[in-house]
């Protein structure tokens, strides 16, 4: 391991150990009128050149861009290599700059035709003050992306924070040292586990030697929204904010670029993707979800193994209000997260149809499919019907089983730790619920906790009965990110254990368990047939072994960290 590298994945230890989540953001107002798609690409025209112009260089060292004749897809192998969108592809980031995908196409011949695609995560926002560079709950990079995001040989980026993972890269020894500290565990195996073996190292998941796409995030919509939205200043009506929720583009942009260059026919002799894993934590466990059936059309072949991996990415079930219904005291009380959907889901388009001027426009055809919001696209790709709208009978719930009924072969997995501190701040103090609205400390944590332990009792029972969608949910790891994100940094301190021949927690008799989330990782990868190997259903109990993270955690509970006020 380089000592750069070394000193980057240091950093992004401590950085997980003592950086601080926020709560609060201030009531969003309906979202503004649809904008025609030839103005979000004026914005994106005006934005890149001003980009441009003030572009001093873009190279750095260690950085290698797609050279101007397009990719060599065996060329530079091992290596992080950087392509950038032109503005006349659609794709950007929030602000209108340009947006930028990464690849590593992997040495091992045997690994090359096996992809893994990774969404960044980082927040999400959905008005004035949530878009804001500096906002309480806001999303990541809402000034675009530098070129040079990812270099080298590594994850050696500013955003190591929300891509460092083993299921993307390998642990230095530093970080196994400090998990095996911290949770008396390696980073964690994919061997048995016993009580002798836990100062193991980590045995990387095959992933890491996979090749790999990385999607970075900086459009705060989850990679979920094709609107471009002017906010209005709700302290200032003279001023207003351009934001171009632009995430589905973005993909479709990416899709076609790798179509285009013949991207899944150069890896192998066999022409094609012999597995692919879309996977992402947080936003980008929501991203995973967006995306997947416009993904897995693109790239996937005939004979392709497919799995998606949202850890994080918690979909909480409620039906989806039109913008500026009022939601009914029933579903608020039994669904909560019912006030959030209906914030963000409209002020990302993802019922957005196009304008008689995107279908009109001269010469650009392709507006009135860039305008389409998240149903119209899932509803071209998978060839199904698909309803979110409390109107039309509908909820979030059926994005999960439109998947599990459409490609039935292939298996979908979520992980997330049952005390989970940003998921439940995001959902309950951005959808402004009642319950912890102006609470502060412990007192916020409780409330907030309350409502997400509700929907997550939901999620289980959703999912449950779906036979090729599994989860994961180990009780809590308050010491990494206030339970955030199962494979953020380390496997360790996610163990869950259940014995033989009882029923697990989808209620089939199953072997006894005793594993972490790489197992679960592990599992969703397996080229097996779902009879011969079910995907794992597995829930941790209440509590966490005695160990110093334990220890830790507790203090820094007493502290208050994670536990900002809803504003």
């Amino acid at each position: 391991m380089h000592r750069t590298q070394t000193l980057w994945r240091l950093a992004a230890a401590l950085a997980f150990m003592l950086s601080m989540a926020a709560a609060g953001a201030a009531p969003a107002a309906t979202p503004p009128a649809q904008n025609s798609r030839a103005d979000a690409q004026a914005f994106i025209d005006e934005s890149t050149a001003k980009y441009n112009a003030g572009l001093q260089s873009s190279s750095k060292r260690g950085q290698t861009i797609v050279p101007a004749a397009g990719p060599v897809w065996t060329a530079d192998l091992d290596t992080w290599v950087e392509y950038t969108f032109p503005a006349s592809s659609g794709a950007s980031c929030m602000n209108g700059t340009p947006y930028r995908m990464y690849y590593r196409i992997a040495s091992e011949a045997s690994m090359r035709d096996k992809v893994l695609i990774d969404f960044e995560g980082g927040g999400a926002c959905w008005d004035f003050d949530s878009c804001k560079p500096d906002a309480k709950l806001g999303a990541s990079n809402p000034d675009g992306l530098p070129s040079g995001y990812l270099q080298g040989n590594g994850i050696a980026t500013t955003t190591t924070l929300n891509l460092t993972s083993p299921v993307l890269d390998g642990n230095t020894p530093l970080v196994n040292a400090a998990a095996a500290f911290f949770f008396k565990r390696g980073t964690g195996t994919l061997e048995d586990r016993s009580w002798w073996n836990f100062l193991k190292l980590t045995s990387r998941p095959e992933t890491q030697r996979w090749t790999q796409l990385v999607f970075p995030y900086c459009t705060g919509d989850v990679n979920s929204g094709a609107s471009f939205r002017v906010f209005e200043d709700p302290s200032n009506s003279q001023n207003s904010k351009k934001v171009n929720f632009n995430g589905l583009n973005n993909v479709r942009a990416a899709m076609e670029f790798l179509r285009k260059n013949k991207f899944a026919e150069s890896l192998s002799s066999r022409k094609s993707i012999q597995q692919l894993l879309v996977y992402g934590a947080s936003a980008g466990g929501y991203s995973t979800l967006a995306n997947y059936p416009m993904i897995r059309e693109a790239l996937a072949g005939g004979k392709t193994r497919v799995a998606m991996f949202s850890d994080s990415g918690t979909l909480l079930p409620a039906p989806v209000y039109k913008a500026g219904e009022e939601i009914l005291a029933s579903d608020l009380d039994k669904t909560p997260a019912v006030k959030f959907w209906q914030k963000v889901t409209h002020a990302w388009g993802w019922f957005q149809q196009p304008t008689v001027a995107d279908a009109q426009t001269p010469g650009h055809p392709e507006y009135a499919e860039q305008a389409k919001g998240l149903v119209a696209r899932w509803e071209k790709a998978t060839g199904e019907k698909l309803e979110l709208l409390k109107s039309r009978g509908g909820d979030t719930g059926n994005l999960n089983r439109l998947l599990s009924k459409r490609y039935a072969e292939d298996r979908f997995g979520l992980s997330t730790f049952q005390q989970d501190q940003i998921i439940s701040s995001f959902a309950f103090a951005g959808g402004q619920n009642a319950e912890v609205v102006g609470l502060t400390g412990s007192a916020f944590r409780e409330a907030k906790m309350k409502l997400f332990t509700k929907e997550l009792d939901l999620v289980r029972a959703e999912l449950g009965p779906l036979p090729n969608y599994g989860y994961y949910m180990p009780w809590s790891r308050y010491v990494i990110v206030g339970s955030h994100v199962t494979t953020a940094l380390t496997f360790a301190g996610t163990d869950i254990w259940r014995p033989a021949n009882l029923r697990d927690d989808g209620g089939r008799v199953a072997p006894e368990f005793y594993g972490d989330v790489g197992f679960f990782l592990n599992n969703l990868i397996s080229t097996q047939s779902l009879a011969s190997l079910p995907v794992l259903k597995e829930v941790g109990a209440p509590g966490e072994a005695f160990n110093p993270a334990n220890i830790v955690g507790t203090i820094l509970s007493w502290f208050k960290f994670w536990d900002a006020p809803a504003a």
